[in-house]
């Protein structure tokens, strides 16, 4: 009899521990950048140069038009300079390493000069159509989603390559390396692999077709989906969300978090905007 108690004890702690994180789990609006700002995709923070690069679709998310570019923001969402990168068709995911930032356009992966905003090269992705997000290993390889294709592709030593394809990656957006994993998110939901495209695994249905992901701390992650949500998505696979823009017609694109400053920043693509919020 003891035991039992002692165990419904332990599971009511459970209970209430829980209850407790996902009651005070909330996003507080912090400050919006839509001062020139044109159908934003993505937003990533940089902490060397402290800046926050948005890629602007500016138009057709498919269209081969050269409106594309890429602003800085700083970290209280005043423009620093519009039109830092020219010369793009549709920026989506935005990634950087060394001195290089990496954005996915259409059929090429951009590579930028990180510290003065010159494009370095383009290079063809064979077989894309869609590619939409960007992430880095701790090595430098790069890694580019195509949506369409329902491929993930490797660019590796000057060439691409695919690195995953098929059923399991239909709708594939999301991208970032995280634990020595490569976190993808799909239209059946959130898989992991490593760094060769193995050991693929569902790691969560919780949260499908989503966009952007991030994490949070060292367990847990944050997730969105492009129609308007905001998911907090626990070590456990389990999901509570914490932001519905829908009713304000406002898109949660390829979101990005800081930890260090507990700031989510969110591209409202049609809403022409860069959100952000603290956790």
């Amino acid at each position: 009899m003891r035991s039992f108690f002692c165990s419904l004890l332990l599971s009511l702690m459970g209970f209430f521990t829980a209850y407790a994180q996902h009651s005070s789990m909330k996003l507080t609006f912090k400050w919006s950048a839509a001062d020139g700002i044109r159908t934003p995709e993505s937003a990533l923070y940089d902490p060397q140069h402290q800046v926050i690069y948005v890629s602007n679709i500016n138009g057709d998310a498919t269209a081969k038009d050269g409106n594309g570019f890429i602003s800085l923001l700083d970290i209280n969402g005043h423009v620093k300079q519009l039109h830092w990168t020219d010369g793009l068709n549709a920026p989506k995911g935005l990634a950087f390493y060394g001195n290089e930032v990496y954005v996915a356009d259409i059929d090429q992966l951009v590579i930028i000069n990180r510290n003065t905003g010159a494009i370095k090269q383009k290079v063809p992705v064979p077989g894309s159509s869609f590619l939409n997000d960007v992430t880095v290993d701790d090595h430098g390889n790069v890694y580019v989603s195509d949506t369409r294709q329902a491929k993930v592709f490797r660019y590796a030593n000057g060439k691409v390559s695919v690195l995953l394809e098929g059923e399991n990656m239909q709708g594939a957006n999301g991208l970032f390396f995280w634990k020595n994993q490569l976190w993808i998110l799909t239209h059946h939901g959130i898989f992991t692999c490593d760094a060769t495209g193995k050991n693929l695994k569902l790691f969560s249905d919780a949260v499908k077709d989503g966009d952007g992901i991030w994490n949070v701390n060292d367990r847990d992650l944050i997730v969105s989906q492009w129609t308007g949500h905001v998911y907090y998505v626990y070590a456990n696979g389990k999901a509570v969300e914490l932001l519905n823009t829908q009713a304000e017609h406002k898109n949660t694109a390829d979101i990005s978090f800081i930890p260090s400053m507990h700031l989510l920043l969110v591209p409202t693509f049609m809403g022409n905007s860069v959100d952000a919020y603290s956790l």
